[in-house]
């Protein structure tokens, strides 16, 4: 197999025929599709084993619910194709034959990763809502590739697996799988992931449909308990990430970029604590930061005057005192 699909599903009955119609529509033979059911219970794990039933280059993994970073990892190690796309059961792929065009024009190449394109539609689909711009590149790049990114600020490119192709062999060498337990663990894993590669391809078609977050999804709810996971996920992104990025590159131009990056997650991450009310829930935030004190180090590294001084506040007035600051300063 030329190309691995690996699509988590959970409850996503009502937009799985779509997304599976906009993969056939690739007509393709070198194409598997890996269809993890995590633990859905609307019939949604029904419609995987029945679409199975018909087509010999589908696989079908049930497992309880761990949400999609397992599911993905699920998916990573069962796939057999040299390029792996992870994509969402409810979106679909933005244009037919995109996978053949990559396959004639791009796969000959051997990239680790192919940056394409992703637009944002409405639940209904009639509406084009979004689109990322186009990439200042067009075409196979090799270099340092997380700098180019940081660089020119390219929109979901270190926050969206969806709209790329990666390399499997590079991924599993690399040990590049998902962090399981973090809100938005894309924004953990990318960054991870461009840092290793040695090559990329700019695509500057789109790829993908992302539908707006759909009606009752989790993700469009908001409490202060949601609010309090996301920030000390922001946190760990930032600590973790940090800490890798410092052990791997060399490059004092591509640390100053990511490090600003990180800093930004974690002054979000700060500015949801100055506004909860609740201080059991402040008290978690506090926690998180304390246990990741290493990381206001990286100050250093920073061209930013505001972060440098963020950094110095952390050391000197203690986490309380500068929480506080930071919400003052940038909270709305």
């Amino acid at each position: 197999m030329l190309i691995s699909v690996i699509i988590p599903v959970y409850n996503s009955l009502e937009y799985l025929p779509r997304c599976m119609q906009s993969i056939e529509a690739q007509n393709i033979p070198d194409l598997e599709i890996i269809l993890v059911d995590d633990g859905s219970s609307d019939g949604s794990e029904t419609f995987c084993d029945d679409y199975k039933s018909t087509r010999e280059n589908v696989t079908v993994i049930h497992q309880e619910n761990g949400g999609a970073s397992a599911a993905r990892n699920t998916g990573l190690h069962a796939a057999r194709g040299k390029y792996i796309h992870f994509v969402d059961s409810d979106d679909f792929l933005a244009e037919d034959e995109l996978y053949r065009f990559f396959i004639q024009m791009i796969a000959p190449l051997s990239p680790d990763i192919v940056f394409s394109r992703c637009r944002t539609v409405s639940p209904d689909l009639s509406e084009v809502l979004q689109e990322q711009p186009a990439y200042l590149r067009d075409g196979l790049f090799e270099g340092d590739i997380l700098y180019d990114v940081l660089k020119n600020r390219y929109q979901l490119t270190m926050t969206s697996p969806v709209n790329k192709l990666f390399r499997r062999e590079f991924l599993i060498r690399n040990d590049l799988f998902f962090r399981k337990g973090l809100q938005h663990e894309e924004d953990e894993w990318l960054p991870r992931v461009i840092s290793c590669a040695k090559t990329a391809y700019y695509f500057n078609r789109f790829l993908y449909a992302a539908r707006y977050q759909r009606p009752g999804a989790l993700s469009c709810k908001t409490t202060d308990t949601k609010a309090v996971e996301k920030a000390c996920s922001k946190i760990v992104i930032a600590v973790t990430g940090m800490a890798y990025m410092e052990e791997k590159l060399s490059s004092v131009e591509t640390l100053s970029l990511i490090a600003e990056y990180y800093w930004d997650y974690l002054t979000d991450a700060c500015v949801t604590c100055a506004q909860l009310s609740e201080q059991k829930e402040k008290d978690r935030i506090y926690h998180e930061l304390e246990n990741g004190r290493d990381f206001f180090k990286s100050c250093r590294y920073l061209n930013s005057k505001n972060k440098r001084i963020m950094g110095r506040m952390f050391q000197i007035l203690g986490i309380r005192t500068t929480v506080h600051l930071i919400g003052l300063r940038y909270g709305k």
